[in-house]
């Protein structure tokens, strides 16, 4: 290659040299200048501390008997209290009686439904979003009761979707005829009731909760000793088989109107639950979907596994129907702000917090963390004090050098 040759290629790669240089330069200056950041929304958000177990439900079970003859139809819905020497259901000699007696209450749910709906369509404001996400939830409750085989609770799940959806017309500007429905219903009512149906009452002969039906599982607890129980009398209670009942056993009165759940849980997984403490109990498989109990006893059997005893006092049809259910206790529950963790930083003054972006200006505002995990903390919602993160902030999850009063361009 001749010296000019040289000079030439010298040249080139100064220049190309050159170029890539200012390049750089360049690329850095529109990084100072632009400063690019990424947010995310602080936003409300909570976790719970949860146990999988299976619980049987203890109650403190009667029976209910009948000598004779007939169709027995029970005239009172599951989980009503009942006085002592109060009907709870009926025997019908002929079936054209009960027919007629099954008829006029079919009846009068109707009144008192269109009655109910027509009140609505008169004066209504829905959310057409939450009616969709009721009909979704009677939907489900409908494919559990009968996936579960509990079809004492089908009736009324049919007419919980059904008002759902009749709702959902209503709101969305559908007009129901309501009171040509009402008067149709309600003249057939009074004819029928004008006949006369022939029956015998069957009274309950203690106060309480009444239960239409038997399962065979009533006696197995004695509710007088659970605060004895050991994980091992536990499994056994799960363990158990059905018994026989009595003769002519309609039904059962409960007669104590407090009732248990029992089950066993990892000793290790109940953190510091004590007796008296509220506990949340979710049942994903039955209809009650969840319920709030209180810790009646925490018996430890070894160092393993614990018996534990909640109670509860409330009750109504879809109760009435638990017996052996899978459950999920939540221990704990904390609620807060999502904080990223990446997000976290600390000031001069040691204080954690986070970096927010209000308009283009970068300000620093402190957390009070009630919760960590690997992605994430949550920080208290109200503080009472002025300088820590609110719902809603824009919380800074990347950007460089960053710090209080800095303006993003």
């Amino acid at each position: 290659m001749g010296e000019r040759e040289k000079q030439t290629l010298k040249r080139i790669i100064i220049i190309a040299l050159s170029i890539l240089l200012i390049a750089y330069i360049v690329y850095q200056a529109v990084q100072m200048i632009s400063e690019p950041v990424e947010t995310e929304i602080a936003y409300n958000y909570t976790v719970e501390d949860t146990v999988d177990t299976v619980v049987f439900v203890a109650r403190q079970e009667n029976y209910i008997t009948n000598t004779k003859n007939g169709t027995i139809i029970s005239i009172i819905p599951d989980g009503s209290r009942v006085g002592k020497n109060q009907p709870v259901a009926a025997v019908f000699s002929n079936t054209d009686d009960a027919d007629k007696y099954n008829k006029l209450k079919e009846l009068e749910e109707s009144i008192e439904r269109y009655e109910r709906l027509a009140s609505q369509s008169d004066n209504y404001t829905f959310d057409v979003d939450d009616l969709n996400d009721n009909i979704d939830r009677s939907v489900m409750d409908l494919a559990d009761i009968i996936n579960s085989g509990k079809m004492t609770l089908l009736s009324d799940a049919i007419n919980e979707l059904r008002d759902q959806v009749v709702t959902r017309q209503i709101a969305i500007g559908d007009t129901i005829d309501f009171e040509s429905k009402l008067a149709a219903v309600k003249a057939e009512y009074d004819a029928l009731s004008k006949q006369k149906v022939n029956y015998t009452p069957i009274n309950s002969a203690q106060s309480g909760y009444y239960i239409s039906g038997v399962d065979g599982l009533e006696q197995i607890v004695d509710c007088t000793k659970l605060s004895e129980i050991t994980v091992d009398k536990v499994y056994e209670i799960l363990k158990s088989e059905k018994k026989p009942v009595p003769n002519g056993s309609i039904g059962k009165v409960v007669t104590d109107f407090t009732w248990y759940f029992i089950c066993n849980a990892h000793s290790n997984s109940i953190g510091d639950l004590k007796v008296g403490d509220s506990i949340t109990v979710n049942l994903p498989f039955s209809s009650v979907n969840s319920i709030n109990a209180k810790v009646y006893s925490i018996n430890e059997n070894n160092g393993d596994e614990t018996a534990l005893v909640l109670s509860c006092n409330l009750m109504n049809s879809a109760i009435s129907s638990l017996r052996n259910e899978s459950a999920e206790l939540v221990i704990d529950s904390y609620s807060g702000l999502k904080i990223p963790a990446s997000a976290i930083r600390v000031n001069e003054k040691g204080e954690k917090g986070v970096y927010v972006l209000k308009g283009n200006i970068v300000s620093f505002k402190k957390i009070n963390i009630i919760y960590s995990s690997d992605n994430f903390v949550l920080s208290e919602t109200d503080v009472g004090a002025d300088g820590y993160v609110k719902l809603y902030d824009n919380i800074i999850i990347s950007g460089k050098d960053l710090y209080d009063g800095k303006i993003v361009k």
